[in-house]
């Protein structure tokens, strides 16, 4: 092995050149079913008769769910036909008659072959030609044409990609032979206790052991995760095959920033590494060439930004002698046109246009190219600070936020955590359709506790939609301080080489705001020091948290930490992540204590009943109708309705019950439950809103989405599926927001935009459910950028009835409606029971249909010429087959229409989702 060139990937790949080949077919076996030796498997002579077909990215168990030989253990209770890696847990569980192999081996033990054949092009002989592996799990062998390349002892650890010199393997113009073993994680664990069966019961717990791995700590099973039978095994991101010259490109790094502390200047800095593999001395050049990227394309549509650039194209002569390796900087006092006048800047979303530049980076040498880089940045500075509160006036007792500045504009952040599919399942196109979700919601700030390593296509959408984006590096409670996992992960050397490779492979993306070590718990004293270290090395245009939380005696603990002190972020201490009354979440903002910026909170949210029949088989069924916990079941537990000292999902659904009394059917309990969902998601942001650089700085929730069909914490579900916490926390983030502070009754406006808003005009009403007017009040205002303003209380006491609604509308000083806000209450008893009851009237619907690029565009007039209520209408788009289809993007759902309203909504959806044919639009009632 030692006489095989190996090398980590350090080259920053974004844009696959032209000559890139992606592997994507290939045949999967388990290798204990194979007797033959690992060279002879992977001569493309080989018959594979018998071997699983696998489209990778893919895992080993998605790669059976799709071959049908094990379900879906997404859906019911389908994990438990499934075997687990844990001989202990599958005897506990009755698990093992469930082998598919017919040798009975545990058949995620042994390690799997990955193999596929690909013809090279004869344009590769006489270069240098690259394997890259993006992303395997959790150790790997390879092979080519029956010859080993690397081995597990080098390919390991599920964060960091790996490319693999096979020029000496390779045939050019002929048929190849790629294999793959990939084996288990080295601590796979034993679930602890692995089921979360009973309605508000224990949650499941976790592998512990997995905890040790450079691995995905959910796989192993989390409160929101199952336990993934196979801990994710597979190759999990792409892999491609790619030519070059002799001299390569590695690590490239743009960094912009604005020396004239304005926008009016940006200066960018270019740095790579060249290499050259030869053995003997090369004269070139570096060329690099920036342009304007005028249109953004997604996947159904193209984005047109207006603008120009001249292109900027640089070259510097660059001498290598054999074997050499040279940092080539590129800088404006060395070439003045990388000083950009009035230049097109990345702003987050909300707070100007996403603007991007594309780099194309190449090496050139007797008259060819030998290598290129590719791939879009943003123009943009990331500042920090510290905002500071006195808690009740005392000097000694104070609070830090961490303040964020982009541009010299502070952004006020708001936003929330994202997981990946639990089987690491994704497409382009889906990512694309998350981000989208999010950025239409109004979200600016992401981050992932459980994505250590995603696609590039993750945050090329995230720079695209203006998504500011935390990564964290070591997942949550993986080591703890003062606990037996302290230590974790057990490898610090791994540990250290994935988070290089994830700084190198993603720091250009101007999406990334923050470098984290960790959330909620903090590594030991080695890996910390270790862990800051490389990031100091590696990039300091972004700040460093080596925590987002600590909840422990850091003097006795972690003193180390001390020097990073203080964060400014927090999610320790309530409010948590069950349901509360919205005015509590008010309540805790008032009282500053650890909310100044608010990393995590949140509540159950149950999905509509369209997408929850999709995974709770029993959602259909009345037979336990008499069960004071009906319709939830042992399903329902194990997909989210757990609970542990009311931690959970106990309090959401006794509210549900006590609010709007004990449902008949599966489908009014989910309709009952977004009443609650909406209400309670959209307190949460006002609560922040409400107290916005007085106190708070930014709040994030647990959770945006799901990593598998789950009935707690999430504003859209796992099929893409808004549910009405969606678009009430949409409403809440909107940048220019009318509010009903729930505590206090005082209706305030948010201006977070850096405009003034100029004689706007507030217009409140209390409307009893007669719809008689019981108070109303209209005021105009002008408010300061980047602040509220708080004006009259709304009464809480007067003629109204039992259920009444306050009605809130801000028009600017043109008539055009700004924002708009309903509230609903109760004047004595806590219950809703008339929203249940009462008859909504038929809306007129005129519906207009057209189609832009990729997309049908729906523009649909709903008006109440009733003299009723017509309350909390969502609004759906079917297929030719009836079904249900999403993701559609809703400019507004969940409509409420009083006598004589009326309200233009559009709607949009990709052709690819509607089948080809325009969607049939549904109005529930």
């Amino acid at each position: 092995m030692r006489n095989i060139l190996f090398i980590l990937l350090l080259c920053n790949v974004m844009l696959l050149k032209a000559q890139s080949l992606k592997l994507e077919h290939w045949r999967i076996i388990n290798s204990s079913e194979i007797a033959d030796a690992d060279a002879k498997v992977s001569q493309s002579s080989y018959p594979t008769t018998g071997w699983y077909q696998a489209t990778v990215p893919t895992t080993v168990l998605n790669a059976l769910v799709k071959e049908n030989v094990y379900p879906d253990p997404r859906i019911g209770l389908n994990n438990y036909l499934i075997p687990d890696v844990s001989d202990e847990f599958n005897a506990r569980m009755d698990l093992a008659k469930y082998n598919y192999l017919k040798s009975g081996r545990n058949p995620w033990q042994d390690p799997y072959w990955y193999r596929t054949e690909i013809t090279l092009p004869k344009s590769y002989k006489g270069k240098k030609v690259w394997l890259t592996l993006y992303g395997i799990n959790y150790r790997a062998d390879v092979w080519i044409n029956g010859r080993l390349v690397a081995d597990k002892n080098d390919i390991v650890g599920m964060f960091r990609r790996f490319k693999l010199d096979i020029t000496d393997y390779a045939l050019p113009g002929a048929n190849n032979c790629v294999a793959v073993k990939i084996y288990q994680v080295d601590h796979p664990g034993v679930p602890t206790p692995g089921t979360q069966l009973k309605v508000f019961g224990p949650v499941r717990g976790h592998s512990y052991d997995i905890f040790k791995d450079e691995t995905l700590k959910i796989s192993g099973g989390w409160d929101c995760a199952p336990v993934v039978r196979d801990r994710n095994m597979g190759i999990y991101q792409k892999v491609t095959i790619e030519a070059t010259d002799e001299v390569v490109i590695e690590n490239p790094f743009i960094v912009t920033t604005l020396p004239k502390q304005d926008t009016s200047l940006a200066d960018v800095n270019i740095k790579l590494e060249v290499k050259n593999t030869a053995g003997k001395a090369i004269e070139g050049k570096v060329n690099a060439l920036i342009t304007l990227v005028n249109d953004v394309k997604f996947p159904t549509y193209t984005k047109h930004m207006e603008g120009y650039l001249k292109p900027i194209k640089i070259t510097k002569k660059v001498s290598l002698g054999a074997g050499e390796k040279k940092v080539v900087e590129l800088t404006s006092e060395d070439f003045p046109s990388l000083l950009i006048k009035n230049p097109y800047l990345w702003y987050p979303n909300g707070y100007g246009e996403q603007y991007l530049h594309h780099i194309k980076l190449s090496y050139n040498t007797g008259g060819k190219v030998s290598d290129t880089k590719e791939f879009d940045f943003g123009i943009r500075e990331v500042e920090v600070g510290l905002n500071r509160v006195e808690v009740d006036g005392d000097k000694a007792e104070v609070e830090y936020g961490r303040v964020y500045y982009v541009n010299g504009k502070r952004v006020f952040c708001k936003g929330g955590w994202i997981q990946p599919d639990i089987l690491l399942e994704e497409s382009d196109k889906r990512i694309y359709d998350e981000a989208r979700l999010m950025a239409e919601a109004n979200i600016n700030l992401i981050g992932s506790e459980d994505m250590p390593s995603p696609s590039e296509t993750w945050f090329e959408s995230f720079d695209k939609y203006g998504l500011m984006w935390w990564h964290v590096f070591y997942q949550c409670y993986r080591m703890t301080p003062g606990t037996e996992t302290e230590n974790n992960p057990l490898d610090h050397n791994l540990a250290i080489a994935c988070v290089e490779d994830m700084m190198l492979r993603y720091r250009n993306h101007p999406s990334i705001i923050s470098w984290v070590g960790v959330n909620e718990v903090l590594m030991n004293e080695n890996l910390y020091r270790l862990t800051k270290e490389k990031v100091k090395s590696l990039d300091t245009t972004r700040i460093y948290i080596p925590t987002t939380s600590y909840h422990w005696d850091v003097d006795a603990l972690t003193p180390y930490l001390k020097e990073d002190l203080p964060t400014g972020t927090t999610d320790d201490g309530a409010p948590d992540y069950n349901w509360a009354p919205s005015s509590y979440f008010f309540d805790k903002v008032r009282e500053v204590y650890l909310q100044m910026f608010r990393n995590e909170l949140g509540m159950p949210s149950v999905p509509m009943y369209n997408s929850l029949r999709k995974f709770i088989p029993t959602a259909e069924s009345t037979a336990n109708v008499n069960s004071p916990i009906f319709p939830l079941d042992s399903i329902w537990a194990e997909h989210g309705a757990w609970d542990v000292s009311n931690y959970c999902y106990r309090s959401y659904d006794n509210a549900i019950r006590t609010m709007f009394g004990d449902p008949k059917t599966a489908k009014e309990y989910a309709d009952n439950a977004q009443f609650l969902s909406a209400d309670g998601y959209r307190a949460m942001f006002e609560a922040a809103n409400h107290r916005m650089w007085d106190i708070t700085s930014g709040v994030m929730i647990w959770k945006i989405n799901s990593c598998w069909p789950d009935v707690c914490w999430q504003i859209y579900d796992w099929y893409l599926a808004p549910n009405a916490s969606y678009y009430f926390a949409r409403k809440a983030m909107e940048p220019v927001h009318v509010q009903l502070n729930a505590n206090d009754f005082k209706i305030s406006v948010i201006n977070a935009s850096h405009r003034v808003l100029d004689d706007v005009k507030v217009t409140a009403k209390v409307i009893n459910n007669d719809m008689r007017v019981a108070w109303q009040h209209s005021q105009q205002l002008t408010v300061s950028p980047d602040c509220y303003k708080e004006i009259i209380t709304v009464p809480q006491h007067g003629k109204y009835s039992y259920n009444y609604f306050v009605k809130l509308e801000l028009h600017d000083k043109a008539g055009r409606l700004l924002s708009e806000n309903l509230y609903w209450f109760y004047s004595q008893h806590m219950d809703f029971f008339w929203f249940t009851s009462m008859e909504k009237p038929e809306l007129k619907k005129e519906v207009k249909v057209s189609k832009e690029e990729g997309e049908y565009v729906f523009s649909i007039c709903l008006k109440n010429e009733s003299a009723r209520l017509s309350h909390f209408n969502h609004l759906t788009l079917q297929d030719a087959r009836g079904e249900e289809i999403n993701p559609v993007f809703w400019s507004d759902n969940f409509i409420t229409l009083f006598p004589g309203d009326e309200k233009v909504i559009t709607a949009r959806v990709a052709v690819s989702d509607a089948g080809g044919v325009a969607p049939t639009f549904v109005l529930s009632r």
